[in-house]
């Protein structure tokens, strides 16, 4: 079971099954701990297009399974999404069984290990005594993180089998270093057949530029879903790690401005590594936080007006209300439609206290909105109260605010809940309900992800 707190299953299986049907509790389990069927890669339409980098792709692949001694999955294009390719994959190897000498990795890489990708040396937490290079090992995570770091024998406790591998790197290599590093095991026999598609974009690069970059679909339709122009004047809230941001820099041809927030500061690096792996020179970061993104008004005059006069902006936050033509809120959320999930520890009061930081985000988002602006709200979760809860709470407090549909909508509706039309429903999208709730394409196996794209009214009364 991937939850340790039975009351957060139990929330997500009532929504489902009040909503979408019957999903049994050993149904969702098996679909959270299964990664998606198809890797997306978003391609990075300022240095290439989508033909280069899926012929660059299919050539690595080639390679790839041919060491493997199977076809390589198939490359395609989206029938609906111009700047991204699909790999289908993800087919559970038969016969895959952990004959060999455990080796046990962290949680994070055990997922990573499920999506496509080979063990890092950071990620080993153990090896038993007399495994050398070259030799095969079964690969382990260490589901409650308890295993000792250079352990060297057997590991008794809660774990789950990920794959089989050869081993690149010795004991002494990996745990007599302060700072491990590089391959350490070639993953040759995965629990699931994803292709190793993170290597094949490191290295495929024009002057050091990456042509594409790993993104889960959902993801990728919330910068479509901002309907964004080269002159716009964007702001990312909640931008870390960057796929978003680099993703909305793109889309905007590396023109206009992009300011991305986070509070931490290492996160804000990561968002700066990731705009110069793609060359984007039109996204500037800060660590802020975004709750106090906004110079304060009262909050009397957030209604819908005609022509704001909005001073230059500022160097660095915090910025003048009405700034921005596009926000984009993507908020900390309880990430309960992650896939794979091998373990969480979240509690249930823990979920149900992000609502409450959410509503304060929307708060600055809107505050932050031009008159016609748009904004989109996104999670990555599938619990009500920090989704549809959430729009309809904001269409009560902001009455100049409506839900607008956007030009590519793939997901499932919105769940019918308070003052939420039908309408506002089908406008929103929903995404990786197990397939008993329907069939499953390209499209809706996903994470669990919602989508709600609203639009600031341009009008002088409330």
């Amino acid at each position: 079971m991937p939850f340790s707190d039975n009351e957060v299953l139990d929330k997500i299986l009532q929504s489902m099954n009040n909503y979408e049907g019957p999903v049994s509790q050993e149904t969702l389990c098996n679909h959270l701990k299964t990664p998606p069927n198809r890797t997306v890669i978003r391609v990075n339409t300022v240095v290439t297009s989508k033909e280069i980098l899926k012929d660059d792709i299919e050539k690595a692949l080639a390679v790839q399974y041919d060491f493997k001694g199977v076809p390589a999955p198939i490359v395609q294009f989206h029938s609906k999404i111009d700047d991204i390719l699909v790999v289908e994959c993800n087919q559970k190897t038969e016969k895959v069984e952990p004959i060999y000498p455990h080796v046990m990795v962290g949680l994070a890489c055990a997922v990573a290990v499920l999506r496509g990708a080979n063990v890092y040396a950071p990620g080993v937490t153990a090896i038993p005594s007399g495994v050398y290079i070259g030799d095969r090992v079964s690969v382990f995570a260490d589901i409650l993180g308890q295993c000792k770091r250079g352990w060297n024998s057997e590991y008794q406790g809660q774990k789950f089998f990920v794959g089989n591998g050869l081993l690149v790197q010795n004991r002494k290599d990996l745990f007599t270093v302060a700072v491990p590093s590089g391959l350490a095991i070639n993953m040759i026999e995965p629990l699931f057949d994803c292709p190793s598609i993170g290597d094949i974009l490191h290295e495929d690069t024009i002057g050091g530029i990456q042509k594409g970059f790993l993104q889960n679909l959902p993801s990728v339709l919330c910068g479509h879903a901002l309907n964004l122009q080269s002159h716009h004047l964007i702001l990312d809230l909640c931008a870390a790690p960057g796929g978003k941001t680099t993703h909305i820099g793109c889309l905007m041809k590396n023109k206009g401005k992009v300011i991305a927030l986070d509070k931490s500061v290492a996160k804000i690096k990561r968002i700066q590594e990731n705009s110069t792996k793609l060359g984007l020179t039109n996204i500037t970061a800060f660590a802020f936080d975004s709750i106090k993104a906004s110079i304060e008004i009262p909050e009397n005059q957030l209604r819908g007006v005609d022509i704001i006069t909005v001073p230059p902006i500022p160097e660095s936050p915090p910025f003048h209300p009405y700034s921005f033509d596009r926000v984009l809120l993507d908020a900390p959320c309880s990430a309960l439609g992650q896939r794979p999930q091998l373990y969480n520890p979240i509690r249930l009061k823990e979920v149900q206290s992000f609502a409450r930081l959410q509503k304060k985000l929307f708060v600055a988002a809107v505050q932050l909105l031009k008159p016609g602006g748009r904004m989109v709200y996104s999670t990555c979760t599938y619990n009500v109260s920090e989704n549809e809860e959430i729009i309809d709470w904001a269409l009560g407090k902001f009455p100049f605010l409506r839900v607008v549909s956007p030009d590519i909508k793939l997901g499932k509706p919105g769940y019918r809940v308070g003052r939420l039309t039908e309408e506002d429903c089908i406008a929103m999208q929903r995404f990786g309900c197990p397939a008993s709730c329907g069939s499953q394409n390209e499209n809706s196996d996903a994470i669990g992800f919602f989508i709600c794209c609203l639009e600031r009214i341009i009008s002088k009364s409330v």
